[in-house]
């Protein structure tokens, strides 16, 4: 596994984001977006991680976002966030970073100024769908360090029997 480190973040992405949309963004959500996030974003505003993995807890499980979201006045981005809020019920005060309807990740201002990044999810224990959710990291900034390329496998610790085999001669 190769964790992200503050380096080549973006496998790709969308040109940077300007400091006046920063700003009015902060001022729709109502938020202080996470220095961290507001870095990668000056970068590209938005795209395809390069750096797509990570854990929850003590999983062994690996998670996968491929996209995080950026800032755009139209289209699909964080600004989008209360509308799909309020049309699937999540729970108020979330900035939607990425996800599919079914489940989200998301900086959780809920009861504090610094957002954790937490996942939710479709709980169907019940008859009536609700969200559950599981902090991934107490911070953006801590979530960043969780991300990783690669496998989870050690080759070293393979059984045998499990790599190719090697033609008889």
């Amino acid at each position: 596994m190769d964790f992200y480190t503050g380096k080549n973040f973006w496998k790709e992405g969308l040109e940077p984001v300007s400091e006046d949309a920063i700003k009015k963004a902060e001022q729709e959500l109502s938020v202080t977006l996470p220095k961290s996030y507001l870095d990668i974003l000056r970068e590209h505003n938005g795209g395809n991680l390069e750096y797509p993995y990570f854990f929850i807890g003590d999983e062994k499980e690996r998670n996968a976002m491929y996209h995080i979201d950026g800032i755009a006045p139209e289209g699909f981005s964080i600004l989008s966030s209360p509308s799909v809020i309020d049309k699937l019920g999540l729970p108020n005060k979330l900035i939607l970073l990425e996800g599919d309807y079914h489940s989200w990740i998301a900086l959780d201002y809920r009861d504090k100024d610094i957002p954790s990044v937490t996942y939710f999810y479709e709980d169907y224990s019940e008859e009536e769908i609700k969200w559950g959710s599981i902090e991934i990291a107490p911070s953006f900034d801590i979530f960043i360090t969780k991300l990783f390329r690669g496998s989870t496998l050690d080759p070293k610790k393979l059984k045998p029997s499990y790599g190719r085999s090697k033609p008889n001669m």
